[in-house]
Formats: C-alpha cells, sequence, structure tokens
C-alpha cells in the first residue's frame, strides 16, 4: 500500500510507513489494485441495445432488425451505400404501420421484401428499382429460406399488433356506451341522442 503522505510504497501488512513513519491505519490501497465499479450505463451496451431484438436479417443492401412493435432498416456494407447513397441512416418502421408486405424471391436476379406504408409509394418496377426504395431490403438467393421466415414473423406480429388495437378499442367504445347510459338514465340527454351514439360507437 502507499503511504499518502510520502508517497511511499509500503508491505501491504505494514501499519507504518517505513519512510516517513505515518500510521497506515487507513490501508490506502495501491492504484494498480483499485476497483473501479462499472457504470450502469456501461455495463453490456451491446445487450441495452439490442433489448428485445427477435432476429436479424442480412440483406445485400441493407439488414433488417425485427422487434416486437418495430423494425429498423439498417444500411450498412458497400452495395448499401451504392445502391441508398452515404446520406441514408436507419429507418424505424412501426409494425401497426405496415399495410402490405411483398417478398419476391431470389432467383437469376436477388430478391427483395418490401413494406408499404400509409401514403408510401412502394416499387413497382421489381428488384432494380427495389434496391433503391427505402423500404425495401434485397437478399441473395441462398437467404430465400430466411427472407420467407421474416415475412411470416412479421405478418404474425403485425396481426397481433392489430388484435390488441380493435381490442383496446371495444373495451374504449363500452366504457363510452356505460357513460352515455348513465347521462340516459338521469335524464340527462334523450333516448334519440343515446342511440345516435350508440350507434356511432358500435360503428352501425
Amino acid at each position: 500500500m502507499f503511504c499518502d503522505k510520502c508517497g511511499v510504497k509500503n508491505p501491504d501488512d505494514s501499519r507504518f510507513c517505513g519512510s516517513c513513519g505515518k500510521p497506515l491505519s487507513q490501508y490506502q490501497a495501491s492504484p494498480r489494485s483499485v476497483i473501479i465499479p462499472k457504470s450502469e450505463n456501461n455495463v453490456n451496451k451491446k445487450a441495452t441495445i439490442n433489448s428485445g431484438l427477435l432476429t436479424k436479417f442480412e440483406g445485400k443492401n441493407g439488414q433488417i432488425e425485427l422487434y416486437h412493435d418495430k423494425l429498423i432498416i439498417k444500411r450498412q456494407g458497400f452495395i448499401a451505400v451504392l445502391t441508398q447513397g452515404l446520406t441514408k441512416g436507419d429507418k424505424t418502421i412501426y409494425l401497426n404501420q405496415i399495410t402490405g408486405i411483398q417478398l419476391k424471391l431470389g432467383g437469376l436476379l436477388v430478391g427483395y421484401i418490401q413494406f408499404t406504408l400509409p401514403g408510401g409509394i412502394e416499387s413497382k418496377s421489381g428488384v432494380l428499382d427495389a434496391q433503391k426504395d427505402e423500404n425495401s431490403v434485397t437478399f441473395s438467393p441462398s437467404a430465400n429460406d430466411s427472407a420467407t421466415k421474416l415475412k411470416e414473423k412479421i405478418e404474425e406480429l403485425v396481426q397481433k399488433s392489430r388484435q390488441s388495437t380493435n381490442q383496446t378499442v371495444q373495451v374504449s367504445s363500452a366504457d363510452e356506451l356505460r357513460k352515455f347510459k348513465q347521462l340516459l338514465d338521469e335524464g340527462i340527454i334523450t333516448r334519440d341522442e343515446f342511440d345516435k351514439k350508440k350507434k356511432e360507437l358500435l360503428g352501425l
């Protein structure tokens, strides 16, 4: 251990500094033996970043990371830069935004998987345009099976997301209907007003 007065290193079992005689009651630890606790912000950063990651698909002009509620299209690699440019960053697409998925398996040409979004203008001219489409990722024929499984998994998650949304809407409508029924019972609104609101909430 080191003396905090003169800085001389002493044996670990010393109680007094051999140079200046200062008591080593505090047992100063050698700088080499100091243990610096890991910051919570730095512990396993990779695991934190990939938290919730279900699967990752490696394409030719990009990569797709799939999570429970979203997917992220990354543009890494030479072909990605060549087809998408240097300025393209990651694109996040929430699953409840997806209105369609088009999958073209690779054969003589590369395949591609393309996501249709509300208001989007997806490519309809095949592989060449799909390579430049920000909502598409191309892949080699050897990745056909992985691409098919990815499409099926995304469709499954999209379906679950829609079912969950519909259930929430139904519960919300039922709650609203109960409130208006109470207003009717208390004479605050008329039967016609209640019936009108009931049709609106139930979509009749």
